[in-house]
């Protein structure tokens, strides 16, 4: 399921691969360490989302697997003891789901205990080189244990055919719902608005699966030259899940095929990352800020000027935190020349301006790779892609404390790391050839 694309060029043999080089200022104790690896799910399974319970420190573990050409999501409880329950299936229809690497299930947990999980689907489509998709939500009042009929959050379902994917899911300390994706509708209908040519031929139909397509967001060639752009939408749901509001476009210039992420801070500030199609080809990771009881976005900021160059789809988003102190963070991939790697940056003023980046690990063979971020007292952790030089497959993961020195808790085999932490504990999730593995994150 991969979807990373390879670098060349001249810039293949101008830097070596170096790892972390951010703890050479820090070499402070992380004061953290990692629990026992758990075995969550094996065949076919990959692409972990994880959430904690913030009251008792329970953690839940969200997946897409796919067995005899049908794809579900799971959920497995992680006791405070660190042993996983049995997985459930979420989805209330058999196969109503589809495996994405950058377009996961996601899970969130709110302040009431209530568990959200927020996924794809596909939809095959003749004449469609991807399928079209829509956003599936659904809950559980009892702990994961069960679950309700699926809702659909994107407001435009049964209209035109289109694709909403690249997802992410947040709950605000109120306990609002937050979605964000990126968004075809706009394109699909203006495409299915043209005159149709008689003579014109079936194109092959999408992947049913969404394994290997962008779900309808890609470039599409010259024919799509003059159509409208992909959008950014946030919807909220203000009454657990239940319903959905109207989606808001955010922006209408994003990276088609880059995930968005979504975080919110304790005075309810909502903040959106994502990356950022500027002229001449150039994407580069954003963030805006939706300031608390506001209705709309505020204008995306540049964490740095990566310049980064690139007219293809790197399928790799950012992602983001905001710490007890209102301070954002967000960590992301560039294949800049010379930069090329993930970074890690810090704003101390919401979000307006961001300080000098600091690289995670970085080389001329580091391909577009994931990072995972999330809130940790007044700092933050981390858990990224990592690229040791025995060439393996490795999750390392870090710890920024509040005066933003760095340090290593450790490195796992596996790859595209998840992250989540709250009052109650932390939980790290990853895979590796199709196994879900999972581990806690204590104090020391």
């Amino acid at each position: 399921m991969s979807k990373r694309m390879m670098m060349g060029g001249a810039a293949a043999v101008a830097l070596l691969s170096v790892p972390l080089i951010a703890l050479a200022r820090g070499g402070s104790d992380a004061g953290m360490a990692m629990g026992e690896t758990m075995t969550i799910a094996r065949h076919a399974a990959g692409n972990p989302t994880v959430g904690v319970d913030g009251r008792d420190g329970t953690g839940f573990v969200a997946w897409i697997a796919t067995a005899d050409g049908r794809s579900n999501v799971f959920l497995a409880r992680v006791g405070a003891d660190g042993r996983p329950g049995a997985p459930v299936r979420v989805n209330d229809r058999p196969g109503d789901a589809a495996p994405h690497e950058q377009a996961p299930a996601q899970v969130a947990v709110g302040p009431d205990g209530g568990v959200y999980v927020l996924w794809q689907n596909n939809t095959k489509l003749a004449g469609r080189r991807f399928p079209a998709s829509d956003l599936r939500f659904a809950r559980s009042t009892d702990g994961g244990r069960t679950f309700g009929p699926a809702v659909t959050v994107n407001d435009d379902a049964g209209g035109v055919p289109s694709s909403h994917t690249f997802h992410d899911l947040v709950v605000g300390p109120d306990g609002t719902v937050w979605v964000s994706w990126l968004d075809s509708r706009a394109k699909d209908a203006a495409r299915a608005a043209r005159p149709k040519p008689v003579s014109a031929q079936p194109a092959p139909a999408g992947n049913p699966h969404g394994a290997a397509g962008h779900g309808g967001m890609g470039h599409g060639g010259g024919d799509d030259a003059d159509l409208p752009p992909s959008e950014v939408r946030v919807a909220k749901s203000t009454d657990g899940g239940r319903t959905f509001g109207p989606s808001i476009v955010v922006d209408t210039a994003p990276c088609p095929c880059c995930r968005t992420t979504l975080a919110v801070g304790a005075d309810g500030a909502v903040y959106l990352a994502w990356r950022k199609e500027y002229g001449g080809d150039v994407r580069d990771v954003v963030v805006a800020r939706m300031a608390p009881g506001a209705a709309s976005f505020g204008a995306p900021v540049r964490v740095h000027a990566d310049q980064w160059v690139f007219p293809a789809c790197p399928h790799a988003g950012p992602s983001l935190a905001v710490d007890a102190r209102g301070r954002v963070h967000v960590g992301w991939y560039t294949g800049k020349e010379d930069r090329q790697g993930l970074w890690y940056a810090r704003s101390d003023d919401g979000g307006r301006t961001f300080g000098t980046p600091e690289a995670l690990v970085t080389g001329a063979d580091i391909t577009p790779s994931q990072v995972s971020l999330t809130p940790r007292g007044d700092g933050v952790l981390l858990a990224w892609d990592d690229r040791p030089e025995d060439g393996g497959r490795h999750v390392a993961l870090a710890r920024v404390d509040g005066d933003g020195r760095m340090a290593r808790i450790g490195t796992v085999e596996g790859r595209i790391p998840a992250l989540e932490s709250a009052d109650g504990g932390a939980l790290v999730a990853w895979h590796d050839h199709q196994t879900v593995y999972a581990a806690r994150l204590a104090t020391r």
